[in-house]
């Protein structure tokens, strides 16, 4: 189960993945795995990566521009829990 602090700091990572932010390296290898691409572990924090961020609006996971067009396109797959909403 995920704890209110842990879906803050998601969210606030989350509001981070854009171009025209700039995170320090020490800030980027902390909070790597909430910012990777759930498939090919891309840190989509990086400032070398230029590509969109996808985000699963129903698990929540970042995927990376270049394995979401891959899994549209049917050629990987991503398997997850699924989320049971009330």
């Amino acid at each position: 189960m995920v704890t209110m602090d842990e879906e803050l700091a998601k969210e606030r990572i989350r509001n981070l993945l854009t171009p025209e932010i700039a995170v320090c390296r020490p800030c980027r290898e902390k909070y790597k795995e909430l910012a990777s691409c759930s498939i090919c572990g891309k840190n989509l924090l990086d400032p070398n990566y230029k590509g969109l961020v996808y985000e699963c609006p129903i698990c929540g996971k970042l995927f990376c521009e270049e394995c979401w067009n891959k899994m549209e396109a049917g050629e990987i797959t991503h398997t997850h829990e699924e989320k049971v909403f009330k």
